[in-house]
């Protein structure tokens, strides 16, 4: 800090040090605040909803993926859909079809580098804090 240069570091070694010195911790404004506290609360009570049902969750998944299956074993030459008609739902599963960019043949052919750029995203989540 004196010299104003950077001492070494090992991203593997250091990685926890750089973890936090890497992350911009910001003050927040009443605007904000009140966000927050109000995303807070909606964020308890759907917590609170979400573990009254995971089970059920976890289930449907189940019930859903058998059910595709099913109508997977269905599907005849052409069809686009197949569904099938329960009481209160309708269960489709639809045929999509898309074009691919072979990775490897590109790298292979000298041409991946050539043709990709870097991408940046961000991306929003909320962490429970722990206090000691």
């Amino acid at each position: 800090v004196v010299t104003g240069i950077s001492p070494a570091f090992d991203e593997k070694k250091d990685e926890e040090i750089l973890k936090e010195l890497r992350k911009n911790t910001i003050e927040t404004d009443s605007d904000i605040a009140a966000l927050i506290a109000e995303g807070e609360a909606l964020k308890n009570e759907i917590d609170a909803v979400i573990g009254t049902i995971s089970e059920k969750e976890k289930r449907l998944k189940v019930v859903t993926d058998l059910i595709k299956q099913h109508c997977l074993s269905q599907f005849r030459d052409g069809d686009k859909k197949v569904t099938v008609a329960g009481a209160k739902y309708e269960w489709i599963v639809s045929r999509t079809e898309s074009t691919e960019i072979d990775k490897d043949a590109l790298k292979k052919d000298g041409l991946l580098e050539k043709y990709s750029k870097p991408k940046v995203g961000y991306r929003i989540t909320q962490n429970l804090i722990k206090r000691a």
